[in-house]
């Protein structure tokens, strides 16, 4: 067994396991994505010479590619992570008998440091309202516009996690008793949490702009992608969002997950409690959620954050009739 067929029933084997210990399809396609990603790195820094198992050179080497390439340094981070993770399972031959990488190549110490504290303040107020209009921004993909501002939308108004916004449907909206139920959160809870004028009057305006086909069945992606309509990666969607958010604030690196973390200051600043706040982020501790009470800000902060959530209320107003506009007229 030469080295390279040794990494690659390694990975087979790997993600393997993690299929039948229950990771979503999602989590292991993005393993999957991940792994091969490393692979071509590495063989391709060893092109022409023979090929060993992977050392610490070949991890920092590719830590490197990677930020040179452009890749957040959270990212990169999250990628060595979960990479360690890959050898450490081969720690001993247990997966497959006569397969180890009894050596980890991958130090913690390689990972760069780049944690925020959930209650840094990543946008300011002006920054955020910039993304409130639905008016598509300079440089921004016209053809993908609306999906592109109803994502955005709902991660600003409903803090739902990348995963959940990615495995949205239309079942899982109701317009009417304006209500999101998440099928498909943290550890597959379910639970409800408002769906506001703000985000229901983005989503209609995607709908209509016949992005998503309307021969699909309510039970598809809201936000596929391809032919096929898949459910996009977390790569897809961090992609997505930080570019937006670079062309209308000009902030850099700010993803899914710091818009759910301003979505949440702005309403506990608004005067939201604790408890709500809970239920409408999915923490199962409350613990984790009075993490954010390092988000409480001045007077005059909690009257900025007010403003901001007031202007999102009549952007959504003005989304809502625009929407309402372009319906066709009902047969009489």
């Amino acid at each position: 067994m030469t080295t390279l067929e040794k990494f690659d029933r390694a990975v087979a084997a790997y993600l393997r396991n993690a299929t039948f210990t229950g990771k979503s399809p999602v989590t292991v396609d993005n393993y999957r994505f991940r792994l091969a990603r490393f692979r071509d790195a590495w063989t391709a820094a060893h092109a022409g010479a023979p090929l060993h198992d992977p050392d610490y050179t070949d991890i920092l080497a590719y830590r490197d590619k990677l930020l040179e390439d452009g890749i957040a340094a959270s990212t990169v981070k999250q990628y060595l992570v979960e990479l360690r993770a890959f050898f450490a399972a081969f720690a001993r031959p247990l997966l497959v008998p006569g397969l180890s990488y009894p050596e980890n190549p991958v130090e913690p110490s390689f990972a760069p440091r780049t944690k925020k504290r959930p209650y840094d303040q990543i946008l300011n107020d002006e920054q955020i309202t910039a993304l409130l209009s639905s008016a598509k921004p300079d440089g921004a993909w016209g053809k993908n516009w609306p999906r592109n501002y109803a994502m955005i939308a709902l991660m600003l108004s409903t803090e739902l996690r990348s995963e959940e916004i990615r495995s949205l449907t239309l079942e899982d909206l109701d317009f009417a008793d304006e209500i999101i139920t998440v099928a498909h959160g943290k550890g597959d809870k379910f639970r409800e949490v408002d769906f506001p004028l703000f985000a229901r009057s983005a989503v209609e305006l995607y709908l209509q702009s016949g992005i998503r086909p309307a021969t699909l069945p309510a039970s598809a992606p809201l936000f596929g992608v391809g032919e096929n309509w898949k459910i996009g990666t977390r790569q897809w969607l961090h992609g997505v969002t930080t570019r937006i958010v670079k062309q209308a604030t000009g902030v850099d690196d700010v993803g899914p997950h710091d818009l759910r973390h301003i979505g949440a200051r702005l309403k506990l600043n608004a005067g939201a409690t604790m408890e709500e706040m809970q239920a409408e982020l999915g923490h199962s501790q409350i613990t984790t959620t009075k993490i954010y009470t390092g988000r409480l800000q001045t007077r005059r902060g909690r009257a900025g954050a007010k403003t901001v959530l007031a202007r999102m209320e009549q952007i959504g107003q003005t989304n809502q009739l625009q929407a309402e506009l372009r319906r066709p007229p009902q047969a009489v």
